[in-house]
């Protein structure tokens, strides 16, 4: 059970990363560690900003979460 369940995970996350997104320019969504690299910003400060509503969250399974970098860009700037 306990194997299925982390096979599940797994397939989840493969998909969640690789998911198209209909408002994203590029079509693909960044994980909180792609966007932190993107943006240069810590892993936790991005973590805090998602939280706080400074930066939008394009889409959230679980505990997973993904950022469309545009969207991300366009809240930074303002």
């Amino acid at each position: 059970m306990l194997i299925q369940l982390a096979a599940l995970q797994s397939a989840l996350a493969t998909r969640l990363a690789t998911v198209e997104h209909p408002a994203s320019p590029t079509g693909r969504l960044l994980t909180a560690k792609e966007l932190a690299a993107e943006v240069r910003y810590s892993l936790d400060t991005i973590y805090d900003m998602a939280r706080t509503g400074r930066i939008p969250v394009a889409a959230r399974k679980g505990r997973a979460v993904r950022f469309d970098l545009q969207a991300v860009r366009r809240a930074l700037a303002q």
